[in-house]
């Protein structure tokens, strides 16, 4: 399973790569599709970690780090796709005032950002109170930008 979801993400990285950088979408649905893909993933390794905040699983140091990897390295990646002109109608939660307000958004993505390096940081040292609680701030980040930019 591990290895499955190695090949999405490394997928995901490579159209990053390829053209997501350069906004390179043809039409708003791919690049709804785009960051539909990154949050999907971002809500897997999110949910991993909620589970051993929660103590719902037992700690393992490796899968931590792994899953914050995956979540920092995943919150660079769907800022252009959220920006795509008409990329608020169609089958997608975005609001269009995400657009409206780009300032604003790209601030709380920044915000995500840099909130998901300190989360990766805090777990490659080990410490599982630390990560609980850049985990909260991370989750808050996450919950002002749903509640401000996304549809219900």
């Amino acid at each position: 399973m591990r290895a499955s979801l190695k090949g999405v993400i490394l997928g995901i990285v490579l159209a990053a790569i390829g053209g997501v950088a350069l906004a390179n979408f043809s039409k708003s649905e791919d690049a709804i599709e785009y960051r539909q893909s990154v949050m999907t993933v971002i809500g897997h390794h999110f949910g991993s970690l909620a589970a051993v905040v929660k103590e719902q699983t037992p700690y393992d140091r490796k899968a931590v780090e792994h899953d914050a990897m995956v979540i920092k390295t995943m919150a660079e990646l769907p800022w252009d796709a959220m920006m795509f002109p008409g990329s608020a109608k169609g089958h997608t939660t975005i609001k269009a005032s995400a657009l409206k307000e780009k300032d604003k958004f790209m601030g709380v993505a920044r915000e995500l950002e840099s909130a998901t390096q300190k989360l990766e940081e805090t777990a490659a040292n080990g410490d599982l109170n630390t990560v609980k609680a850049q985990f909260s701030v991370v989750a808050g980040v996450c919950k002002a930008c749903h509640s401000t930019f996304r549809k219900r």
